[in-house]
């Protein structure tokens, strides 16, 4: 696969994964993953149907598709991907200006560490044949692009997992044991990337 299509893949999966991703920062309530849950739930009343996550999926699969031909392509994820990004830092930016403002403390991120670039590249590598298959999957027709089909079939998966009653409906105990897997999977790639790194 050209080295482009691989990047575009890669694009692809960050930008669908981005409004689902942990965004930390100052200030309390829903944030990441929780709080776009809660976007979900369009009566308010703490639980999210099937019909209203399809609705959510419905709305950015048409907020992705910039020029309404009814298809996502690689260039219009990138461009999402992108503005999500800079959407996302200046929402960070403001909420820390809030916080110092007020005299709240302010939770700063880590010192970034070098990186060794073998393995820095390696690891490029694998995420990118990743991405790659990812698409590759969503993109069923194997015409390059996702329809509005492809697009829900790819991402309501998320939904069958969290609902593990299977009746249609993720509550707030199953969103809650969702975060509990998604936490106890983070600290086990914490250890494993400490012991490659020999900490």
């Amino acid at each position: 696969m050209k080295r482009s299509t691989l990047a575009f893949a890669s694009m692809a999966v960050i930008a669908l994964a981005m409004p689902l991703a942990a965004q930390a920062g100052p200030g309390k309530g829903h944030r990441g993953h929780g709080a776009h849950l809660m976007q979900m739930d369009a009566n308010a009343d703490g639980n999210i149907t099937r019909a209203e996550a399809e609705v959510s999926l419905a709305t950015r699969f048409a907020t992705i598709d910039a020029n309404s031909d009814g298809f996502v392509t690689q260039d219009e994820m990138k461009a999402h991907h992108e503005a999500k990004r800079a959407e996302m830092k200046a929402k960070w930016e403001a909420r820390k200006a809030e916080a110092e403002a007020a005299g709240e403390p302010v939770r700063e991120g880590k010192p970034k560490r070098e990186k060794d670039p073998a393995k820095a590249a390696e690891w490029k590598a694998k995420k990118a044949e990743k991405a790659a298959e990812h698409w590759a999957e969503m993109d069923s027709d194997s015409d390059g692009q996702l329809n509005t089909a492809e697009f829900t079939a790819a991402h309501i998966t998320f939904f069958d997992k969290m609902d593990a009653d299977s009746d249609g409906t993720i509550t707030k105990a199953e969103m809650d044991a969702a975060k509990a897997k998604k936490k106890e999977r983070r600290g086990e790639w914490r250890d494993k990337m400490k012991a490659e790194a020999g900490e």
